[in-house]
């Protein structure tokens, strides 16, 4: 009996001492698993304000570049925002002039900050962007023609009186003869234009080719589009896209017309319009179509008729009764075969408004200029 009950009490305390081990180990791992879990949420949430703070970080940057669009003269003044979720960016802009080979762009850097709503994450991000104009080459000429120049008809050039140098003017600039035995074309200075003897005292006239016409220029550029804008012929759609107003008819065009205008089709200038100004001008755009400007119309800025790639037509130019172009006129295809009239201005105030113009600027990202740290 005696041994019965000590073998007993001794079951008993191996029991106890069993059931009180199993105790602390499920406690032990009870916590542990708090613990793990504990960690978990917390990578969770690190995690979770990390991507809370970094998409407030790239909406930074986005405002950025949207400001910029709008407003290319930005100065780079820091904003602030406080986002939906109560979680917030800051982001400013530093500017500096690269230098190219024929301009100076502008390439601005971004830094943006992103927090989460708890403030417990930062992300900072950084990314430049390109402001560019999109007359990639400012002409030097006021009358450009890629295939002939057709001069059965009647033309008054006034010429850049620097386009050929200092001092050296330049008035016509195409890849083929000019003729001028036909017809009755004249080219003269700014001055003489403007003082309506351009008819006396001529650089070039019917029957004699001064020097002021640069024709069978083996340096004319193959694709004038991609020379003027840096947008392949075969990629014009890009510039179709990337114009102010896309439009078919130049019925709507006036005084506060401004910016890169693109129309498909012909184009009509009413007698006595005025389109653009000095100060706020036009890229004038119009593809597979005739241009026609009436009595006294004037156009102020550039003037660019394009035949697409595809197309085997041709177009014409014809500025009716004095119309006239203040800038410069091109064509990447043969003019004057209809006896077209042709009266351009070289006028150097107004392009360089073209390449300062908030208007004519664009941005684009500079690839690989993204970094988060």
């Amino acid at each position: 009996m005696t041994n019965m009950k000590s073998f007993s009490k001794q079951h008993g305390a191996m029991l106890l001492i069993s059931v009180v081990l199993l105790l602390i180990m499920a406690l032990a791992v009870s916590m542990y698993t708090g613990r793990v879990k504990t960690q978990e949420q917390r990578i969770l949430l690190n995690e979770q304000n990390y991507r809370i703070a970094f998409n407030a970080a790239e909406s930074g940057v986005a405002r950025a570049l949207g400001i910029l669009s709008e407003e290319p003269s930005w100065n780079g003044a820091a904003v602030v925002n406080l986002l939906g979720n109560n979680a917030s960016y800051a982001v400013n802009g530093a500017s500096q002039q690269v230098p190219r080979q024929s301009s100076t762009v502008t390439l601005v850097t971004l830094n943006a900050q992103g927090n989460s709503p708890d403030g417990l994450a930062t992300v900072n991000v950084q990314e430049q962007a390109m402001l560019y104009t999109v007359l990639a080459n400012p002409p030097d000429a006021p009358l450009i023609v890629a295939g002939g120049l057709n001069v059965g008809g009647n033309f008054e050039v006034a010429a850049n009186p620097n386009g050929g140098g200092t001092g050296v003017p330049l008035s016509i600039w195409t890849d083929q003869l000019v003729d001028m035995n036909n017809g009755s074309g004249t080219t003269c200075g700014l001055h003489e234009h403007q003082n309506g003897t351009c008819s006396t005292a001529p650089y070039s006239e019917k029957g004699f080719k001064d020097l002021d016409i640069v024709d069978n220029d083996p340096g004319f550029p193959t694709d004038l589009m991609e020379y003027l804008f840096n947008v392949p012929e075969a990629d014009w759609s890009q510039l179709r896209t990337d114009a102010d107003l896309r439009l078919n008819s130049c019925a709507a065009l006036g005084p506060a017309s401004v910016g890169l205008i693109w129309v498909d089709g012909n184009c009509t200038i009413n007698a006595n319009n005025v389109v653009g100004s000095v100060t706020d001008p036009v890229i004038l755009i119009v593809t597979d179509g005739d241009i026609t400007m009436n009595g006294g119309a004037t156009l102020f800025g550039i003037v660019f008729s394009f035949r697409k790639p595809s197309t085997v037509a041709n177009f014409e130019i014809n500025m009716i009764g004095g119309a006239t172009v203040n800038g410069v006129v091109a064509s990447n295809h043969p003019v004057g075969h209809a006896n077209g009239t042709y009266n351009a201005v070289y006028d150097a105030d107004v392009l360089s408004a073209i390449e300062q113009h908030d208007a004519f600027m664009r941005v684009a990202r500079v690839p690989g200029s993204w970094r988060d740290f």
